[in-house]
C-alpha cells in the first residue's frame, strides 16, 4: 500500500456486499496515522472491533493486530497511530496489502476490508503474530483502572489542545475515585536498581501487552507527547508505570485523573536525561503516571 485514501467493504463469506466508508493512510518514519471513517456498521454500541494489517499470500490473508476498537456507535471517526513493527513479518507500508477489521463477538464471516489489491473470490485469514499468549479482547490485570483511552467518538479524535485541557470543566465531587498501585518514590528509584526508567516514544506503545494498545489513541497522552515528545516507562520486577510528561497543577491534575493517569511524579527526571525540548525547567515538571501491571 501506499499513503492515501482506500474505499473500506463489507464482506461476508468472501463475498463483497457494500462501501461504508474510506480508511486513509499516512507515514512518518516508521509510524503511520490511519484515519477511519465508516457510516452505519451493522455492530451493537460498545462492541470491540479489532484492526489487523495482512498481506495476499495465494489465497489467504496473513495478518497480524494493529489496534483494538471501542465503539461508541454504529458510525466510526477516529485516527490510530500505529508502529510498523505490528505489520506482519515486520514488512513495511509498501509490503502491506490491506487492514481487515473484525467484531470481537461476531462471526468472523462477516468482516471489513479495505485493500490495495485484487481479492480472490475465495480466501481464508491467517494470524501470524509474534505471540499469541496475550488476547486483544483480554481486560486489564488491575481492573480499578478507568480505560478513557478506549473511547472513540463520533467525530474524529484529534490531539487535545492546551487549552481544550485548561479549559477543561470537570466536578471533582462527581468524578470517580480511582485507586491505583503506588508509584515508586525517588528514593526507591535511586537506591533500588531492579527499578528501571526510561524514555519511550509513542510509536514503542506497541511493544507493550495488546490491551495496553488503545492507550496510544489517549487524547491526554497524546497531548503530553506532542509537548514534550516522549514517555515514560517505569519497571519494578513484573510491574509496569507509564507516564505523560507535564506540569502539575491541581486543575491538570483533575484532567490527568479523567484520562486514567492520576498520580504525578517528578522522581525519574535527573535520570532521563532530558534534553531542553523534552522537559521545562520548572519545580512543577514531572510525569502523570498509570499503572499498568
Amino acid at each position: 500500500m501506499n499513503p492515501g485514501s482506500y474505499y473500506l467493504y463489507e464482506y461476508e463469506s468472501c463475498c463483497r456486499r457494500r462501501n461504508l466508508g474510506f480508511l486513509q493512510i499516512s507515514s512518518h518514519n516508521y509510524s503511520y496515522l490511519l484515519t477511519l471513517h465508516v457510516k452505519n456498521l451493522p455492530i451493537v454500541p460498545g462492541e470491540q472491533l479489532e484492526v489487523y494489517a495482512f498481506i495476499l499470500e495465494n489465497q489467504t490473508l496473513t495478518g497480524s493486530p494493529v489496534a483494538l476498537l471501542q465503539c461508541s456507535g454504529q458510525n466510526l471517526s477516529t485516527q490510530l497511530v500505529i508502529s510498523g513493527e505490528r505489520f506482519p513479518h515486520k514488512r513495511t507500508l509498501k509490503h502491506i496489502d490491506g487492514f481487515i477489521i473484525f467484531s470481537i463477538t461476531q462471526n468472523r464471516s462477516q468482516h471489513w476490508i479495505a485493500s490495495a489489491v485484487p481479492l480472490p473470490d475465495f480466501y481464508s485469514f491467517s494470524d501470524c503474530s509474534l505471540s499469541t499468549e496475550e488476547s486483544l479482547s483480554s481486560e486489564p490485570e488491575n481492573p480499578s483502572l478507568s480505560e478513557e483511552s478506549l473511547i472513540t467518538e463520533d467525530t474524529v479524535s484529534e490531539t487535545v489542545s492546551e487549552a481544550a485541557l485548561s479549559d477543561a470543566s470537570i466536578d471533582v465531587a462527581s468524578t470517580e475515585e480511582v485507586p491505583t498501585e503506588e508509584t515508586p518514590t525517588e528514593e526507591t528509584a535511586i537506591q533500588d536498581a531492579s527499578i528501571q526508567a526510561r524514555k519511550i516514544t509513542h510509536a514503542e506503545i506497541s511493544t507493550l501487552p495488546r490491551r495496553f494498545w488503545p492507550l496510544s489513541n489517549n487524547s491526554f497522552l497524546l497531548h503530553g507527547f506532542h509537548n514534550y515528545h516522549h514517555l515514560l516507562l517505569v519497571k519494578e520486577k513484573d510491574h509496569l508505570w507509564l507516564g505523560v510528561p507535564g506540569l502539575y497543577d491541581p486543575k491538570e491534575a483533575q484532567v490527568a485523573n479523567l484520562f486514567g493517569f492520576p498520580q504525578f511524579t517528578s522522581s525519574y527526571i535527573s535520570i532521563l536525561e532530558l534534553t531542553e525540548e523534552e522537559c521545562e525547567n520548572s519545580e512543577s515538571f514531572g510525569h502523570w503516571c498509570r499503572y499498568l501491571m
